[in-house]
């Protein structure tokens, strides 16, 4: 019995054989037995090529204190210059700026401007960073503030700050930062490096 539309010959399926036969035919490769294409190996022996890059980031980083009059310049640890060090490598410019010194014995203070929006306001800022050493800005770190904090050989740590609500933007600096940490460590083995 036949059915309207289902009458029709099908059409012939061809194993997968005869393409590829038709392919090594415009080729003009003679084959006597499996056809194989060796590949030849590349060796990448740069271990930075894989480095994710933040061109055109600003961070700014705390290079003095600031109280009042008083400009009291601030001594970096070796893994802290090392950190500034990553993100000059995958493109970040630094800037430096001064931090406020906080007195510790004020507990209590009516804050009216933020000194995370000032800095990202007047250097045209992407996010601050500052390690445990000086916890520059962490005094400015309020609710809605993003704050995220990487370690740093030694035991210290590397925190970034943003301005509020960049909580997605700061992330991804601390994404590629950690990144480029992983990938020189694994491709350079232990490196020194100095700060120009």
């Amino acid at each position: 019995m036949l059915i309207p539309g289902y009458n029709a010959p099908g059409v012939p399926i061809k194993p997968l054989r005869d393409p590829s036969l038709s392919l090594i035919a415009l080729s003009g490769v003679e084959p006597e037995g499996p056809v194989m294409v060796e590949v030849p190996l590349v060796q990448n022996n740069s271990s930075f090529t894989t480095v994710q890059s933040l061109p055109g980031w600003r961070v700014g980083f705390a290079n003095w204190y600031v109280r009042g009059g008083d400009h009291e310049p601030i001594e970096h640890s070796a893994a802290f210059m090392h950190a500034l060090k990553v993100l000059r490598r995958v493109g970040v410019q630094l800037v430096p700026v001064a931090a406020q010194r906080t007195d510790d014995a004020v507990q209590f203070s009516l804050h009216t401007r933020n000194e995370i929006d000032d800095h990202a306001l007047a250097y045209r800022l992407d996010a601050l960073v500052s390690d445990s050493h000086s916890t520059a800005f962490h005094a400015a770190c309020w609710s809605g503030y993003p704050r995220l904090e990487e370690p740093l050989e030694g035991g210290g740590r590397l925190y970034f700050y943003g301005s509020r609500w960049s909580r997605d933007s700061l992330r991804a600096l601390v994404q590629g930062y950690r990144n480029n940490v992983a990938c020189l460590a694994a491709g350079a083995g232990k490196t020194t490096f100095s700060v120009e």
